[in-house]
């Protein structure tokens, strides 16, 4: 499997270098952002439109990985309970091993005998 995502991840990588190299003109063009409410006006410096997308890449990796991270640590709670119960069940299964033993053995009841017509 991550052999597999190597070979997704490269190809991913390789497909912004492409995008990147075939569109060099229009990323150097330099953008204003603007935020216009009510009450504020908002404008930002010239900012390159390669410093915009490669902003965005990097908060969606950010965010991909807070999630990646919040998986990881349902998983351990969840592996750390399922733990805690067999834990419990083992020492149950021996208790009522414990039990079992300690009883005397009783013979089993003999079976009625078959009724003859």
């Amino acid at each position: 499997m991550r052999f597999i995502k190597v070979i997704i991840a490269t190809a991913i990588v390789l497909l912004g270098i492409v995008f990147i190299i075939e569109n060099l003109e229009m990323l150097k063009l330099p953008i204003k952002l603007r935020l216009d409410l009510y009450f504020l006006n908002l404008e930002s410096p010239d900012i390159h439109l390669w410093v915009i997308i490669l902003f965005c890449v990097f908060l969606g990796v950010f965010t991909a990985s807070l999630y990646g991270l919040y998986e990881i640590l349902t998983q351990r709670k969840t592996i750390r309970q399922l733990k805690h119960n067999l834990d419990l069940l083992a020492r149950e299964l021996k208790q009522a091993g414990v039990v079992a033993a300690a009883e005397p053995a009783s013979a089993p009841e003999p079976a009625p005998p078959p009724v003859t017509e």
